[in-house]
């Protein structure tokens, strides 16, 4: 992941955040998602998760040629 933040207040949203040039703004959270990026918000199995908000997965994408971006949030469950 290319940034991720965890929030002070354990029950916030927790915010995991892909880059990718050239690619769409899915691809970059199916990254996240192949890589189980937010297993760092879960606790270890048998424990209690330490945050309990949303998990959000944010996939920017930015093409160089057009030089446009696009972005796109997903709840992860």
């Amino acid at each position: 992941m290319d940034f991720i933040f965890y929030p002070l207040d354990r029950s916030a949203d927790c915010i995991i955040l892909e880059l990718k040039v050239d690619h769409t703004p899915e691809e970059a959270i199916q990254q996240i998602k192949d890589r189980h990026y937010e297993l760092r918000f879960r606790g270890k199995i048998g424990e209690r998760d330490p945050y309990t908000g949303r998990i959000l997965a944010v996939g920017i994408g930015y093409f160089r040629e057009e030089k446009i971006h696009q972005c796109k949030v997903e709840e992860l469950a």
